[in-house]
């Protein structure tokens, strides 16, 4: 009964793709959004918003610092975007900090949707655009930090299909002019990888379609020419507001440093060996898709494809450049996992009615996920009941601090997870997209359950509270950092700074009256000063806000 009434559904919404979209977002948007703003400024989240909030008080676009020093690892368009937004709502909190990233993924994965639509069909570029955005890292983790990455990938993916799009039908011109237009504002983003990825797509679709002379055309140079003029009318207005030498030694410094030969060789190693598997724990469940390959004649098929080709020679151009960078975070990869998506949601496709050993394999692994990631909603409230009758030492349940104890909330939630395990059994040729719907519920679920949980356990929190007392007590009152380049975390500076409504500067000898300072106590060795406050960092590095008795 029930999977007879999901199956008539999903082939009602088959015939009508927008009516997927809203049910989709339906239910993506409160999952993304429910309280994505509780948590402190996590990872580089401080960087990426104190450069912005430092920004917006100096109304310096082109010469952006951090703790009021000039800071050049990274160009500003993503500080612009952010300011934007802190002037267009007038609000600098988590939320509008991490508002971005939700945009950023759901036009991405749109844009997955519409741009494999011709050549996968709707409903296989919408399972593909789905399985990414319901990566683990993704979903779990990156979808909810207020970071570039969503935004580069994307926009280097888009220059990916321009390529073999544009190139597929003879618009050379356009082309290069679109794909070097895509690769300057990429590297206004992230800086000189865009520039790498842009000419690893050109080789890949060139040598693979034996139109290698194209490389060599005027439309290239035109291409070139696009994307130096965008790049180079920055850095001549950047040139008037801070060191361009510095900026440019600083950019190819944040590339370069992350080869195998700046780490050491041990750890190299180690890395290298163990990347594989770090990608597909990464991007899990959707990386077992890669058991598809195994099948007879799984390679024969892509190679058949002039799409999936592409798409698999583009992969395996750029794998090594994160295979052999150790400094490699999984959201650097964000723009890959689409091209292996593609060409395995595309096997699974192909090969799932034969129901060949791999695709049985894989069908299984994936339902025992479903299954156990039910179980694993249903904990909580079952240790809870061991330990109400003595099986479980009440030391152990200080796993569960914070986590609602509501027994109809979590059945609320293991009642569809349950319903979503069993018609992904029953449901065999929608399996994909029920397994993409779980993980958004799984998300929902997240939100409740581990959310306010982290906000009971978070030493982070405790260091926002602090942060946001010492700004608050401090406003209206001459405040600065000492001594220059102090181990004062950008976090810490990002609310206090917030708090007061001005950045935070440093201040150079001498002392001056009057004036409130943060400094990490073994500077106060033989000082004379009355304490304000006191906080302390991670690292476990405290902080007094002081005053000096100066004669």
């Amino acid at each position: 009964m029930v999977e007879s009434l999901a199956r008539r559904v999903l082939i009602a919404l088959s015939q009508r793709p927008w009516w997927v979209a809203g049910l989709t977002l339906a239910l993506a948007l409160p999952a993304l959004l429910l309280h994505l703003g509780w948590q402190p400024l996590l990872v580089d989240e401080p960087i990426r918003a104190l450069v912005a909030l430092e920004m917006h008080y100096s109304g310096h676009f082109f010469g952006p610092t951090l703790q009021g020093l000039p800071y050049y690892n990274k160009p500003p368009l993503f500080n612009w975007l952010l300011v934007a937004l802190f002037r267009l709502f007038g609000r600098q909190d988590e939320f509008m900090l991490r508002l971005p990233t939700i945009v950023a993924l759901l036009l991405y994965t749109t844009a997955l949707w519409r741009v494999l639509r011709p050549q996968l069909g709707s409903r296989l570029a919408f399972t593909v655009a789905l399985a990414f955005a319901t990566t683990g890292r993704v979903l779990f983790y990156d979808s909810f930090l207020g970071l570039i990455d969503l935004w580069h990938a994307g926009l280097t993916w888009l220059g990916f299909m321009a390529v073999w799009y544009l190139g597929q039908r003879g618009q050379w011109a356009r082309l290069f002019v679109l794909t070097y237009a895509l690769t300057a504002v990429g590297f206004l983003l992230k800086g000189l990888p865009s520039v790498v990825f842009q000419g690893l797509a050109l080789l890949v679709y060139c040598l693979d379609t034996r139109q290698w002379r194209r490389l060599f055309s005027w439309q290239h140079v035109l291409g070139v020419g696009v994307m130096l003029s965008i790049v180079g009318a920055y850095f001549l207005i950047y040139s008037q507001h801070n060191s361009l030498e510095t900026a440019l030694a600083t950019l190819w410094s944040q590339s370069s440093q992350r080869v195998v030969t700046a780490t050491p060789l041990a750890e190299s190693v180690r890395y290298m060996l163990l990347f594989p598997f770090d990608f597909i724990k990464h991007f899990l469940p959707w990386t077992l898709l890669v058991l598809c390959l195994l099948v007879p004649g799984a390679r024969r098929t892509v190679l058949a494809s002039p799409f999936l080709r592409y798409n698999a020679l583009l992969f395996l151009a750029i794998l090594p450049v994160y295979w052999l960078s150790p400094a490699t975070i999984p959201r650097y990869l964000f723009m890959l996992v689409p091209l292996g998506l593609t060409v395995v949601v595309a096997l699974y496709a192909r090969y799932w009615p034969a129901q060949p050993v791999a695709i049985r394999l894989l069908d299984g692994l994936l339902l025992g996920l479903l299954v156990a990631s039910t179980l694993l909603v249903l904990a909580p409230p079952l240790l809870r009941l061991a330990g109400g009758l003595g099986l479980v030492a009440p030391a152990r349940l200080a796993v569960l601090r914070g986590v609602p104890a509501s027994g109809l909330l979590t059945l609320a939630f293991v009642g569809p997870l349950a319903l979503g395990a069993y018609l992904f059994w029953r449901l065999a040729d929608y399996r994909l997209l029920v397994l993409g719907y779980y993980l958004l519920v799984l998300r929902l679920a997240f939100d409740v359950f581990i959310f306010p949980a982290r906000m009971q356990t978070s030493p982070e929190v405790t260091y926002r509270t602090d942060a946001i007392r010492v700004g608050r007590e401090t406003k209206g009152r001459p405040l600065v950092l000492y001594p220059e380049g102090g181990p004062l975390d950008n976090v810490e500076a990002f609310y206090i700074a917030r708090e007061r409504g001005q950045t935070l500067t440093f201040a150079p000898l001498p002392l001056r009256p009057h004036t409130l300072y943060i400094i990490d106590e073994h500077y106060l060795s033989g000082l004379r000063y009355r304490t304000l406050d006191t906080f302390t960092i991670d690292r476990d590095i405290t902080f007094r806000v002081v005053e000096f008795d100066l004669p």
